[in-house]
């Protein structure tokens, strides 16, 4: 599978590659599957996945990369419930923005997220990990190494229907106050521009 930007490890000694199911995107139309593969350990069971999914950007603010990572924390906790065939709710135990990691509620299970960027593309990375087999930590101490290569480039700007959107959520009464301005500004503007009788230039 083909992407611009690929989540790299080093697989423990003994792992091989697996056959785990690609997340189901279904829900999410906007978004692609880039990347996808999966390990199994010396006992013969899946204990590794990690893959990207992409969309469209020509904006980007804090808020994004929360809902993204949001996104993401959701897709790498579904990963690792069908590896150890169970659920596990995860929690952020580390964060820098664009790059999180996660923990399984009562330990057995961990993942890390990226967010990051290509010429107009955003793209949300991750690799989990379960605790099983003959090794039970190995899968996740590959983690630790766990980076993207590609021809990575910084976050676009919010743009101004972003600005608007934080500025709705974040402070609605304001979001009111400049959707108001916004309107009477055009309102202006289309009696000031509307077709009629042309007026003489007056010095």
């Amino acid at each position: 599978m083909s992407s611009p930007l690929d989540v790299k490890l080093v697989l423990p000694s003994g792992f091989s590659a697996g056959d785990l199911a690609a997340p189901d995107l279904s829900q999410s139309p906007q978004l692609a599957l880039e990347q996808w593969a999966s390990a199994r350990d010396a006992s013969g069971h899946v204990a590794l996945a990690w893959g990207c999914v992409a969309g469209d950007a020509s904006a980007w603010n804090a808020d994004a990369t929360e809902i993204a990572q949001g996104k993401l924390a959701e897709i790498a906790s579904a990963t690792a419930a069908r590896m150890r065939d169970a659920p596990t709710p995860m929690h952020v135990t580390a964060d820098a923005g664009f790059e999180r990691a996660l923990v399984a509620d009562g330990g057995g299970a961990r993942a890390r997220t990226f967010v990051a960027f290509t010429r107009g593309r955003a793209h949300g990375c991750f690799a989990s990990c379960v605790e099983s087999g003959v090794d039970s930590g190995a899968a996740c101490d590959a983690l630790v190494g766990a980076r993207l290569e590609g021809a990575l480039v910084p976050a676009p700007p919010p743009g101004l229907a972003l600005r608007s959107l934080s500025l709705a959520v974040h402070h609605p009464h304001g979001a009111l106050a400049a959707l108001g301005a916004v309107l009477a500004l055009g309102a202006a503007l289309a009696i000031a521009t509307r077709p009629g009788k042309k007026r003489p230039f007056r010095a």
